[in-house]
């Protein structure tokens, strides 16, 4: 569940004793560093994270100004191994010069110029050996993908023309269960063009089609298909590594757990909201409940029933019916690594305003055989 950390930011530059300082159940998301700089505590995404939480990764050294909650100056990002991993420089919230990048090996991993918080000019990107990976070109006409090599030096791309071919992890929870998806196409002037695939790769690198795209010559996307759902998309399918740092300036933070770091629980609340999204002949009100889904070692959802049930009585199947449409949850595991039959507990709230809206929201999982 992501929420967002002003309020106690506030508090914190006001030197007023906060939360976190009660050393029982604290959760200390930033504190003091020297000459009146401040550490922040990031996972991998840039979500803010408790300093001891097993999924922290990033500590950022910045100054921060309280009263327009953004960052300032020249700021370092270092990962768990001491070694930087990001550097570069805000004025008051906006990104100004150069941002660089790095491999935990230290080396450069990519490099961009930032003018008024916009990215202009070559954005580089480096292999983890030092070989350059793709030079990508930033204007006002928009980006375009200029040059790729792949990882034994091969120019696959020249000149924004050759065969695109990148395999990306998925960072965040996805439906197909998949740590990997690969993108394959024509690029043309520097943009996608005609015929282009998407694959999910499993750990053995085996390949399954996912779906199948149409670019037109401008690279604006004409046709999409998925095959794992059966339907139509418009939204365009990413064809370069995403880059998170821009998460920190959001200032939101995440419990220290699986399910809410992997992204899990933001799945849940944008599922029930798609597909749940108002009811008729029910007065205003908010409420919590409880299912217990048994889970089979797949990750796949094989049985749910209500241990708290909604007061509306009628809602309650509509919910099951949501839960049991999720194709794939996080498998338990036990003390050696390897996924186990379970039982969960999903719990959330719903709200319904007087115009019959629902919001789904405060989704928490709790696990009752999942080794710790």
């Amino acid at each position: 569940m992501i929420k967002h950390i002003l309020f106690y930011l506030v508090f914190f530059f006001a030197g007023t004793a906060i939360a976190q300082q009660d050393t029982a159940k604290s959760k200390v998301f930033f504190e003091p560093a020297p000459e009146g700089l401040v550490r922040f505590y990031f996972d991998n995404y840039y979500y803010l994270v408790d300093k001891n939480c097993q999924f922290k990764s990033i500590e950022r050294i910045s100054q921060f100004i309280v009263a327009k909650n953004v960052f300032h100056g020249e700021f370092k990002d270092f990962g768990l191994n001491g070694k930087i991993v990001l550097t570069g420089f805000y004025n008051e919230g906006v990104k100004e010069g150069v941002f660089t990048a790095y491999h935990p090996n230290g080396q450069k991993k990519w490099e961009v110029m930032f003018e008024k918080d916009r990215p202009t000019g070559t954005w580089n990107y480096y292999y983890p050996d030092g070989k350059p990976m793709f030079e990508v070109n930033y204007d006002n006409m928009g980006v375009k993908i200029t040059t790729v090599w792949d990882q034994i030096g091969i120019k696959r791309v020249e000149e924004g023309n050759g065969n695109y071919e990148f395999k990306m992890p998925y960072v965040f929870y996805n439906e197909y269960g998949f740590p990997f998806f690969e993108r394959k196409g024509k690029l043309k002037n520097g943009v996608p063009n005609g015929y282009w695939t998407t694959h999910v790769v499993d750990e053995k690198n085996r390949k399954t089609l996912l779906a199948e795209e149409i670019y037109s010559k401008s690279g604006f996307l004409t046709e999409a298909y998925n095959l794992f759902l059966d339907e139509e998309y418009t939204q365009p399918i990413g064809i370069l590594p995403t880059e998170y740092f821009t998460t920190a300036e959001t200032l939101n933070f995440k419990e220290c757990s699986f399910d809410d770091y992997s992204g899990f629980y933001t799945y849940l609340s944008d599922k029930f909201n798609s597909i749940l999204t108002s009811v008729s002949g029910i007065e205003p009100f908010e409420d919590e409940f409880t299912f217990q889904i048994a889970l089979s070692s797949k990750g796949h959802p094989e049985k749910a029933t209500a241990v708290k049930a909604l007061k509306p009585t009628e809602l309650n199947k509509a919910v099951e019916s949501v839960l049991l449409e999720v194709p794939y949850y996080f498998p338990s595991l036990n003390v050696n690594g390897m996924p186990i039959d379970d039982t969960l507990n999903v719990s959330g709230k719903i709200t319904v305003d007087k115009e019959g809206k629902m919001q789904f929201h405060s989704f928490r999982i709790k696990r009752e055989m999942h080794a710790e």
